[in-house]
């Protein structure tokens, strides 16, 4: 359900996005908190993500290297408690990772490097 903000709005157990590819779309949690399940090859993850926070914001992190068709898992956010989230398109994302300073670019290719790696290593374990 949206509000008139076209805000999220979600209740307890409902599920913000379950896929087994990148999103097209992060959102932002303004309140409330999210169980991010996330299943790399054999391995499962559960992260609680609360207010303040991106979730989805990972399709960012594939999409820079390219490799999103190789990448094995699934990713599925449900509501712990009420929470309202604002959809960002990870295109806009990408816009104002475009648009920054050089220096910040290249820590974003450095970071987004080594989560690949950590997820990848994760996957095929």
């Amino acid at each position: 359900m949206t509000d008139k903000n076209n805000d999220i709005i979600l209740q307890v157990g409902d599920v913000l996005f379950d896929t087994d590819k990148p999103l097209d779309t992060a959102y932002f949690i303004l309140e409330g908190s999210i169980e991010l399940q996330l299943a790399l090859g054999n391995k499962n993850i559960s992260v609680n993500i609360g207010a303040n926070n991106f979730v989805g914001d990972a399709a960012v992190v594939v999409s820079q290297k390219g490799n999103s068709e190789n990448l094995s898992y699934q990713g599925k956010a449900i509501a712990l408690e009420p929470v309202r989230a604002v959809p960002i398109p990870i295109q806009d994302i990408q816009r104002e990772i475009e648009s920054c300073s050089p220096l910040l670019k290249a820590w974003f290719a450095s970071f987004t490097g080594r989560v690949l790696t950590v997820i990848e290593s994760l996957a095929h374990k």
